[in-house]
């Protein structure tokens, strides 16, 4: 009787957990490279290296996704960011890395749904911005994986 309960807890807790991780949060993104404000519904994951993860999907339909990196910094560069996905790449030409503050810049990048699919199967691996490569630990690429997947199914059923 008492793994009984102890099984029932687990499973409550692994049931408002798991709804936790698919939370999406109504905001709204800047989109610099066009001058641009959207509206939109965003998934976040912060990853160990305090490295942030935003999938967004906005209202006019399109989908982005916003890099917050705090190594390699390469203020108001443009280049070709490659976001590696295992032995898969994402190519965003003329990308800019914009600066958030002096210890962190970011990315805004448009995604495609083919690519969203990538990222729930092999999350991403690391990014390359101006040559430089920034690596991504497996758990966070489990946790790229994660919301990858939950975004997925969002714009899946969403039609």
């Amino acid at each position: 009787m008492k793994s009984f309960f102890v099984f029932i807890s687990l499973l409550i807790s692994g049931i408002y957990h798991a709804q936790g991780e698919c939370a999406f949060v109504k905001d709204t993104l800047t989109i610099p490279k066009e001058n641009k404000i959207v509206n939109g519904e965003i998934l976040q994951a912060t990853l160990k290296n305090k490295n942030v993860i935003q999938l967004i999907k906005a209202d006019d339909g399109k989908y982005y996704l916003k890099l917050v990196v705090s190594e390699n910094l390469y203020f108001d560069h443009i280049d070709l960011l490659e976001i590696r996905s295992g032995k898969k790449s994402f190519y965003a030409k003329d990308t800019k890395q914009y600066a958030l503050n002096k210890h962190t810049g970011y990315y805004v990048v448009e995604l495609y749904k083919n690519y969203v699919g990538t990222l729930k199967e092999d999350g991403i691996t690391s990014i390359v911005f101006n040559k430089a490569e920034t690596l991504f630990t497996k758990q966070d690429c489990g946790q790229v994986k994660q919301i990858a997947k939950c975004f997925y199914d969002a714009i899946s059923i969403k039609k």
